[in-house]
């Protein structure tokens, strides 16, 4: 029968994503989410039954049997994507060709080897090895299915299981950490920057050995989505599945909380309502974007300052959308006078700041000035005596709302202390993009439909893009990436924009890493600045692992 090669037309940059799942509404709700394919496994079932994972190497059921019953009924022609059946030969009188072959007729695309002896070690991983029922009865299976023309998914940890999957040619490779940490059920073992170390290596040689083999990794403390990036950037893998981390763990901490929250909604409506109607109406009517927890704090902040007539500082880097939380601040207040935006830079600042009544004096209007380092030191002062003057008239006097000063600056340490001293209470620091990475698909989507009314080119993103965008650095934070968003819309003719022009616009994820090493102290500490000093992201940009960063710096006088 004539083979087909599997995801060899995958997006570039296009992290496959596995789901090793045991029933048929999980099926559904994983390919909605982007799964690239499925693997029907005993170990999903009965997950879904109340059992741990580690249950499926127990003669519980008769495995093949079982797995086909549910995969038949609930998930075969139910999904638009690849289905591998995970089959076990523990069963000495199981005749492996028959199987091979009326799962081929079924319709399944390709097999693994699940349950599987790699779970097992010591004496009792070479008695079932002697009784001829342990891995090399695996690699039988799997090359029959390949004989057959399915595709073949192989489980393997040991670098000897990993030459027999090789010898076997399967197509998909994947490299296991044992069963998954996390959750009530989960078990504890290899650590992440280990995991990862040791996928890079494996990875390596396998390629060298055969290079078309598709090498995924699972299981152990890959738990979310983030140890999954880690990991498999660091080993260059092509994708990742997940069991436990896409049913189990998601189901237990969803249902648990869902739960708590009917069990507490009536002692909890009133402050939660009006709490998320004010959090509405400050990132509805101002325009924020985001569901991040440093967004969330920031309105939280923002909603503190309703009650005060205090001038307000609003801490960021430049891009970062210090205008935007300005006129939440106004929003908030249900200010009915005019929102003023003044560049401290601009020559007639001062005439409209102090000249006639000035623009503080209008009633109920919020004054921004921007980037306040720029006006000089004089003005600044001037301008702290006008807001304690303001202060001080309106102290106890129940008269009418003059204009709110809001300031905006990079560096709280550039104003006039005077200054400093009258704004630092109504501080607002505005995160960088950088630090909310979780907001980049929201505010994507969110630019291009204000791209849409602006009539300019309507333009969607495709999944694999998402990525690529979330693990930019982005110095010019939301200014940088409205700018290559605009581009990318622009350079997108069907109105797709695709992961390999996100690439391209980005200059690549390989030109981001640091240039050639010529002093190595110098490219460390440079790549700890670059990553705020963070040194499992400082370990995963330089492409070392976190105990070869540790080495180093040590070795250099870093640790400290």
């Amino acid at each position: 029968m004539m083979r087909q090669p599997i995801f060899r037309d995958r997006p570039a940059n296009d992290l496959l994503v596995g789901a090793a799942i045991g029933l048929g509404m999980t099926a559904r709700a994983v390919v909605q989410g982007g799964a690239d394919f499925l693997l029907a496994l005993n170990a999903g079932r009965l997950r879904v039954m109340g059992a741990a994972s580690i249950a499926a190497l127990f003669p519980l059921r008769e495995a093949n049997g079982f797995t086909d019953a549910f995969a038949r009924s609930e998930i075969l022609d139910r999904v638009p994507v690849p289905v591998f059946f995970g089959a076990s030969v523990f069963d000495p009188r199981l005749d492996v060709p028959a199987l091979v072959a009326r799962l081929a007729r079924t319709g399944y695309a390709g097999l693994a080897n699940f349950p599987t002896a790699i779970h097992f070690e010591g004496r009792f991983r070479a008695a079932l090895e002697a009784a001829g029922i342990g891995f090399s009865r695996e690699v039988a299976l799997l090359r029959s299915a390949r004989a057959a023309g399915l595709a073949t998914f192989g489980y393997a940890k040991t670098r000897e299981e990993i030459e027999g999957l090789l010898a076997a040619e399967v197509d998909i490779l994947c490299l296991n950490f044992g069963w998954n940490a996390g959750g009530s059920l989960g078990i504890a073992g290899v650590a992440l920057d280990e995991a990862a170390d040791r996928a890079r290596r494996v990875f390596q040689w396998v390629r060298q050995v055969r290079p078309g083999t598709l090498c995924v990794v699972e299981g152990g403390p890959i738990i979310d989505s983030a140890d999954m990036i880690r990991v498999c950037d660091e080993a260059k893998a092509d994708g990742y599945v997940g069991g436990s981390t896409l049913d189990r763990l998601p189901l237990e901490m969803s249902v648990m909380q869902t739960t708590s929250s009917f069990k507490t909604a009536s002692l909890l409506r009133p402050l939660r309502d009006e709490a998320q109607r004010e959090h509405a109406r400050i990132t509805g009517l101002a325009g924020l974007v985001g569901q991040s927890e440093a967004i969330a704090r920031m309105v939280e902040r923002i909603a503190r300052l309703v009650a005060t007539d205090l001038a307000v500082l609003v801490r960021g880097e430049p891009g970062s959308g210090r205008t935007t939380v300005a006129r939440a601040v106004h929003v908030a207040s249900r200010r009915t006078g005019p929102f003023l935006v003044l560049d401290a830079a601009d020559p007639e600042i001062e005439a409209t700041l102090f000249g006639g009544t000035g623009a503080l004096a209008a009633p109920d209007a919020t004054v921004v000035v921007e980037d306040i380092a720029a006006l000089a030191p004089a003005l600044q002062e001037r301008l702290a005596r006008v807001v304690e003057q303001a202060v001080v008239g309106r102290f106890g006097r129940g008269e009418r709302r003059g204009g709110r000063l809001v300031v905006t600056a990079s560096d709280p340490a550039d104003l006039a202390p005077a200054l400093l001293a009258r704004v630092e209470a109504g501080r607002v620091d505005v995160p960088p993009l950088r630090d909310r990475p979780e907001d980049i698909p929201l505010l994507a989507r969110a630019m291009l439909r204000g791209f849409a009314r602006e009539k300019r080119q309507a333009a969607v993103i495709e999944p694999a893009a998402y990525r690529l965008l979330m693990t930019r650095d982005w110095p010019g934070n939301l200014r940088e990436l409205r700018s290559l968003l605009a581009r990318a819309a622009s350079e997108s003719p069907d109105g797709t924009i695709r992961s390999d022009l996100v690439a391209r616009l980005c200059r690549g994820p390989a030109e981001a890493r640091p240039g050639p090493v010529t002093d190595e102290r110098a490219w460390i500490v440079d790549a700890l600045r670059r990553n705020r000093f963070r040194r499992a992201e400082t370990a995963a940009f330089l492409g070392l692992s976190r105990k070869t960063l540790y080495n180093k710096m040590r070795r250099y006088g870093l640790s400290g």
